[in-house]
């Protein structure tokens, strides 16, 4: 059957995951995953727990299940939950939001990125800047939104970035910022230097900041500093987080 070009060629692409004569080739996840089983060896090529999260979690969601909560949900989630979301951001982080307004439930954090990414960017001239290394799904979706990726690199040993190079990867033509801290693989937290000129970058250029702060309660070394608590940052700073990283229950 011939291949008829399309969308999902141009994500696929994006995400490397077509071979250069376009057949399919596996996800890194995937390779890492088959080589641990293979070797019996650690895998910290996904993130997933290799033991069961909090019984107490557990044995709540049983308990949701057994008493109804076991039907579609309202489109932007139960509102018991969105409260427990502010609730959350106001207690670890004196954030205040309106639940009914400022808080969506999604079907985990991939999914708040693709759809985050594919309502801001619509233009083949935008440009989505990301750290690098990077999770593969940011650049599918930005591939899929039609827009062009621009990686900025970490530098050994402390996985940083260049604020220089930085400053000129971020231009009039940057829609998102997209800042994953704490950041995934290197295990880094960004300093609040990086943090203060990411908000100055898109405060100067009119670009919306997106987080991924799946990891915002495994820093080791002091509290998580949301990059939405520095001064001028929450008016464009989109966060997302997830509750399957939090309690260790991915699935």
């Amino acid at each position: 059957m011939q291949q008829i070009p399309g969308a999902w060629q141009r994500t696929a692409r994006g995400a490397g995951l077509l071979a250069p004569d376009g057949s399919s080739v596996p996800t890194i996840f995937a390779e890492m995953s088959a080589l641990a089983t293979a070797t019996g060896a650690l895998n910290l090529g996904q993130g997933f727990p290799d033991q069961n999260g909090p019984e107490a979690v557990m044995d709540a969601a049983r308990r949701a299940i057994a008493d109804g909560v076991n039907q579609y949900a309202p489109g932007r989630g139960f509102p018991e939950l969105l409260a427990a979301i502010a609730e959350h951001q106001q207690r670890f982080y004196g954030i205040s939001l309106d639940p009914a307004r400022e808080v969506l439930v999604t079907v985990g954090a991939t999914e708040g990125l693709a759809a985050t990414l594919l309502a801001l960017v619509d233009s083949p001239d935008d440009e989505v800047v990301v750290f690098e290394p990077y999770y593969d799904s940011y650049a599918a979706c930005v591939a899929l939104s039609g827009a062009r990726l621009v990686p900025v690199p970490l530098r050994w040993p402390d996985f940083q970035p260049d604020l220089e190079r930085l400053a000129s990867a971020v231009s009039d033509r940057t829609r998102v910022i997209l800042v994953n801290d704490p950041h995934n693989p290197t295990g880094t937290v960004f300093s609040r230097e990086v943090l203060d000129e990411i908000v100055r970058l898109a405060h100067l250029h009119d670009a919306v900041i997106v987080t991924d702060e799946v990891y915002e309660h495994l820093v080791f070394d002091g509290p998580h500093v949301p990059i939405a608590t520095l001064p001028g940052a929450a008016e464009r700073t989109l966060s997302i987080s997830s509750a399957g990283k939090t309690f260790s229950l991915t699935g």
